[in-house]
């Protein structure tokens, strides 16, 4: 049967823009090569929307790219119209290549739309959507920015229970938003590319003394904590970070004034990769500002595990409780963190770090998952 895999990620041959998640990327490529593996690269295509910042902050023309078999469509880059127009041409796409199987990444209104109408006209179509990032405000004005964004939302996630299947990365998704259970499977997420290769890092003898936080720097990732924590306790292991978001200017600041803070900016993975990969400690923190933490897992959490390094978490929503034990779990806010690092080095060491590796293959592959996708799908298509 023919799949088609409908994502929100970027061409190769992009820089990631600021709309832009690399642990985002990482997963989508890694579920649209899983799609390819199983069905066979002929079989398989990938439809994507570029992430841009909407005009004027991005390009008005968004164009269009071909990769392999992932197709890159160009939009025009306005709100609201950038998405009713990807969806045009997705229900284009969709008509001419007539795939059987159709899995979606991510709700959106205008999307959840098209492959229901899609499905309606093609008879042996089924459905599926992988839901991993909710963004809901319940507290906006109905009439603000955020308020419209969380309405559209509400509604691309009402229409998502119509779905053959869904896949939320918790079960309070489905309870909160009405979804029927016999219809869901529930998957937190699982390694990439990137976990692989950190799995191919030093042992523990060869670990540097640092401390490597690597993502958003937005407050629901905890770096305004951290930083002020490795301010305010003196610790006197340098910590690394990595990344770009509305804190950035704040790490900037932290770095100057302390030497034990070093701020790299954005970077490409590669050099994030060398870095975590040696790093003792890997940062991976959670907190429910700006977001809701029930509904949007930090999906990095799988990769770093396949580290060699201590991962370095607060207790967040749905930390896995087979990986919890093998991780240094410090308080909410921080104040234990300069112990909690200095008592931490025993679960760096070779045969604990093994523990959490197999603990991912096992439970947290996307191989997996997309093999449960794809069979539950094709006994819908053929009934």
């Amino acid at each position: 049967m023919k799949a088609v895999f409908i994502g929100h990620f970027s061409p190769m041959s992009r820089a990631l823009e600021q709309a832009s998640s690399a642990a985002g990327n990482q997963v989508q490529r890694q579920i649209a090569d899983e799609i390819a593996r199983h069905c066979g690269n002929a079989r398989a295509a990938c439809f994507s929307m570029t992430p841009q910042p909407y005009w004027p902050r991005g390009p008005l023309l968004s164009s269009s790219e071909t990769e392999g078999s992932i197709e890159f469509p160009g939009y025009l880059n306005l709100p609201v119209l950038k998405h009713f127009l990807f969806s045009l041409r997705l229900l284009g796409h969709l008509l001419a290549t007539r795939p059987q199987l159709c899995l979606q990444y991510n709700s959106y209104l205008f999307e959840n739309l098209t492959l229901l109408l899609y499905r309606l006209w093609r008879r042996g179509t089924a459905v599926a959507i992988i839901i991993q990032d909710i963004h809901v405000e319940p507290d906006a004005p109905v009439l603000s920015k955020p308020g419209l964004l969380s309405l559209s939302a509400r509604a691309s996630l009402f229409f998502s229970r119509f779905f053959d299947l869904i896949v939320p990365i918790s079960r309070e998704i489905v309870e909160d938003f009405g979804m029927d259970p016999n219809k869901c499977l529930v998957f937190q997420g699982g390694a990439t590319e990137f976990g692989t290769h950190l799995m191919n890092g030093p042992n523990d003898g060869r670990l540097v003394d640092v401390g490597v936080f690597a993502g958003a720097l937005e407050p629901h990732n905890g770096i305004d904590l951290l930083i002020e924590r490795w301010e305010a306790d003196d610790i006197d292991m340098v910590l690394h970070v990595f990344g770009r978001g509305s804190l950035a200017e704040r790490v900037t600041q932290a770095a100057e004034r302390c030497p034990n803070i070093v701020y790299h900016g954005f970077q490409p993975e590669h050099l994030v990769l060398d870095w975590q990969r040696c790093a003792r400690w890997n940062f991976c923190l959670r907190y429910s500002v700006g977001i809701d933490q029930t509904y949007f897992f930090p999906s990095k959490l799988f990769n770093i595990v396949c580290a060699p390094g201590v991962v370095v978490v607060n207790d967040f929503h749905a930390l896995p409780r087979s990986i919890k034990d093998h991780l240094c779990v410090v308080r909410d806010d921080l104040l234990d963190l300069a112990v909690r690092l200095r008592n931490s080095n025993a679960l760096s060491s070779p045969a604990r770090v093994e523990i959490r590796r197999q603990i991912v293959r096992a439970e947290h592959c996307w191989s997996s998952c997309v093999r449960q996708i794809l069979g539950a799908l094709q006994k819908v298509a053929n009934a």
